[in-house]
């Protein structure tokens, strides 16, 4: 087939095509255009302005929002370093405290064991049994004075170091770990 052949094909088919439909007429045009263009025109002047101020505003709170929590995620960094430091602190104290009342248990200890071996000395028969209860007498007294003074001690420390705010999340923190153990 050549072009002239395919055009007048066309010809043929578009003429047909004509045939059976009319042309729209101008109002049939004109209304809806006109229709279109005011509503295009409203959406311009009206809903475009309210849809952009909305938008911007959502984009200030979302950048807000995002400049707080990082604001307060660098605060609780800083809250949690410190305690930790805090922490750390504690358990150099603990160990301290440990190493003082272990060494006044020996002191009491050789004091004790001295008096026992002067017993003993005075009265050979009785000594062993006197020896053996004073012993165990004076480790009974040593772990309950050694109980009584880590006992004060700690709450000494506790009192010193502890805010009211960090008795009120240690609470908090033990009532969670209890609830995670059910």
């Amino acid at each position: 087939m050549s072009c002239l052949e395919i055009l007048s094909v066309a010809q043929a088919w578009a003429s047909a095509a004509e045939a059976e439909h009319h042309a729209p007429s101008i109002t049939q045009i004109l209304f809806p255009l006109g229709n279109f263009l005011i509503y295009a025109y409203i959406i311009k002047k009206f809903a475009l302005p309210v849809v952009r101020d909305f938008l911007r505003s959502r984009r200030e709170e979302i950048l807000t929002s995002i400049q707080d929590a990082a604001e307060s995620k660098t605060q609780a960094e800083a809250v949690v370093s410190g305690y930790q430091a805090k922490l750390a602190g504690i358990q150099r104290e603990v160990n301290a405290i440990q190493a003082e009342l272990r060494a006044e248990g020996e002191r009491e200890k050789s004091k004790l064991i001295g008096e026992a071996e002067t017993l003993a000395a005075k009265i050979r028969e009785d000594a062993a049994f006197l020896a053996d209860q004073e012993v165990k007498t004076a480790r009974q007294k040593i772990r309950f004075d050694m109980a009584v003074q880590a006992e004060s001690t700690a709450r000494e420390l506790l009192g010193r170091h502890l805010s009211s705010g960090d008795q009120d999340r240690l609470a908090e923190d033990f009532i969670q770990s209890i609830g995670r153990t059910r």
